[in-house]
């Protein structure tokens, strides 16, 4: 028995498109899971939230409000040690939870990109340099 290539554009098969960029892939900067208490206010709400990750240039959490989604909303961060941040962001994204392990499985899964830092820039570069 001769060996057989696993080489798919081998045998006349047509060159296979690359997949398509994932969402890591497209960040500027890398999350990282961070213990932080987190609120979000929008026109109607003031949410607690608790966060999933969190990056330089933004962050996800699972919130019982889901926000729309191209909203601009205020977003406040406790952060280990006592830091605080306050900035402006934009929700990027919201997703169903369905797929989702416990602990909360019916709360969506939101993500922000933060618009501007009113406070504490620095203290979250600081806290993510020791995540």
């Amino acid at each position: 028995m001769s060996p057989r290539s696993l080489d798919p554009n081998e045998g006349g098969a047509p060159p296979r498109a690359p997949d398509p960029p994932s969402y890591a892939n497209q960040r500027r900067y890398p999350r990282l899971p961070l213990a932080a208490r987190c609120w979000i206010a929008d026109a109607a709400h003031t949410v607690y939230l608790r966060v999933h990750d969190v990056s330089r240039g933004g962050l996800s959490v699972r919130a019982m409000v889901p926000f729309t989604p191209h909203e601009t909303v205020d977003l406040e961060l406790e952060l280990p040690g006592g830091g605080r941040v306050r900035a402006r962001a934009e929700i990027v994204w919201v997703r169903g939870s369905s797929d989702d392990p416990p602990p909360r499985p019916e709360w969506p899964r939101m993500g922000a990109r933060f618009l501007e830092f009113l406070e504490g820039e620095e203290a979250l570069t600081e806290a993510l340099g020791r995540g």
